[in-house]
């Protein structure tokens, strides 16, 4: 199999295997993968065993980034290998248009950001990941704001829904 085309990206040839082009790492959707696209970026996170992957496309008028990427990793040394595959990877397929990374969270245990322009891929722990709830912020932003400071309403202990004390009287038990 060829490592790279003229047309697509050159991938490093321990990279690329399998006999099938959908068996191998360099292929989405039976085609070469030509840029670091979403569709990319998804496909190498699976390859490195990255768990619950979700993207998230922030609304248009927050022009920082069109997608953000929250993945979770086995181990700090499991989250600092994706995150240093894919900056290999984008480094490889950087064009000189292309903007710089900026990384965050090199020295952390639970937590890696990398910010590839478009694209923001955080790397976390799953217990850093219950703790943030970065999906919840980006997803239900001010309207989870709204529902913290409603005052829950609870029910009396002795209520059960559509009967009353008296109302029993004619329900049958079975034996």
């Amino acid at each position: 199999m060829p490592t790279g085309t003229s047309e697509g990206a050159v991938v490093p040839s321990w990279r690329c295997f399998g006999d099938v082009p959908w068996q191998s790492p360099c292929y989405v959707r039976d085609t070469v993968l030509q840029k670091f696209n979403i569709d990319f970026v998804v496909a190498l996170l699976r390859q490195e065993n990255a768990k619950d992957i979700c993207v998230i496309q922030p609304p248009p008028e927050i022009k920082y980034c069109d997608y953000f990427i929250i993945v979770s990793g086995s181990s700090t040394r499991h989250l600092h290998a994706m995150a240093q595959y894919m900056l290999k990877m984008y480094k490889h397929l950087k064009e000189e248009s292309d903007p710089h990374t900026q990384i965050e969270g090199k020295e952390t245990d639970d937590w890696l950001c990398i910010d590839f322009g478009n694209i923001v891929v955080h790397f976390m722990l799953p217990e850093a990941r219950e703790v943030y709830e970065l999906e919840k912020l980006w997803t239900l932003g001010p309207y989870d704001d709204q529902l913290t400071q409603m005052t829950p309403q609870s029910l009396p202990e002795d209520f059960i829904f559509g009967l009353t004390a008296n109302s029993s009287d004619h329900l049958e038990t079975r034996t």
